[in-house]
């Protein structure tokens, strides 16, 4: 039991780090889930360590430690949204005088576990472009992860 703490502490640790980009914050491009099974009378839980892809993101406003335990948290919406042929680009825009905290919330394909970070005060504009089908509705299962810019 001592090495799967030992990698719960590791994982906790990267996530408190935000990535930074060349020019702002970025999410990885997958997550690493340490799963630890709850197995009924009779069965042994085996642990197992899972990778998940980036898929998105969600911008919050507010104080990171009580949105992200709150059951509807201030998720903000994006700015604008625009088509641009197979894909669907979402711009937030933030001011210089913006008086809330506002957070970053990177999420991942097939899995509840997701990363947070604080938006560094100087990034005014995330950008996020998603891969769509020929309908315009956002791939379950894209071929290229989504692309995320925050400066």
């Amino acid at each position: 039991m001592r090495p799967i703490f030992v990698i719960a502490v590791l994982i906790s640790t990267a996530a408190a780090t935000p990535v930074p980009a060349a020019n702002g914050l970025d999410c990885p491009t997958s997550l690493t889930v340490q799963a630890q099974p709850d197995a009924p009378g009779g069965w042994s839980p085996y642990p197992g360590r899972d990778s998940h892809s980036f898929a998105g993101i969600s911008i919050i406003e507010g104080d990171r430690t009580s949105q992200m335990t709150s059951a509807a948290p201030a998720t903000l919406a994006p700015d604008r949204e625009v088509r641009r042929g197979r894909s669907i680009v979402q711009v937030w825009e933030f001011s210089a005088s913006r008086r809330e905290n506002v957070f970053l919330v990177c999420r991942y394909r097939n899995t509840q576990a997701t990363l947070a970070a604080d938006l560094p005060r100087q990034i005014r504009r995330c950008t996020l472009t998603l891969e769509t089908d020929i309908r315009g509705a956002v791939l379950d299962d894209p071929k290229t992860l989504p692309q995320l810019d925050c400066r």
